[in-house]
């Protein structure tokens, strides 16, 4: 939420940015991810990431950061459940959720 690009696009006042940070932790479950072997060859920085999900037992994770679409990534995760989709595709799939009631 501090990125600059984050802050030029949304303009929060940084108590919008808490107040929305403290709603999402009273709907979000803390863990702590237990590292493995390297995941994301072309950016280890996103391997926490990859791990968090996979300890919290995710079953999406969603994002546009292109290294999380390699065929590895998504391997690994498939194996472990997790879907990989970007916000457009995850809006699409929780509206046709919606309408069918699930």
């Amino acid at each position: 939420m501090a990125y600059p690009r984050i802050e030029r696009r949304w303009r929060l006042h940084p108590r919008e940015v808490e107040q929305y940070l403290q709603a999402l932790a009273s709907l979000s479950e803390v863990v702590k991810p237990h590292p493995g072997i390297p995941i994301v060859a072309k950016d280890i920085n996103d391997d926490p990431i990859i791990y968090t999900a996979v300890t919290g037992k995710a079953d999406v994770l969603c994002t546009l950061d292109a290294h999380f679409y390699e065929e590895s990534v998504k391997s690994f995760c498939t194996q472990r459940n997790i879907v990989i989709m970007d916000d457009a595709e995850l809006l699409r799939v929780m509206r046709t959720q919606e309408e069918k009631g699930d």
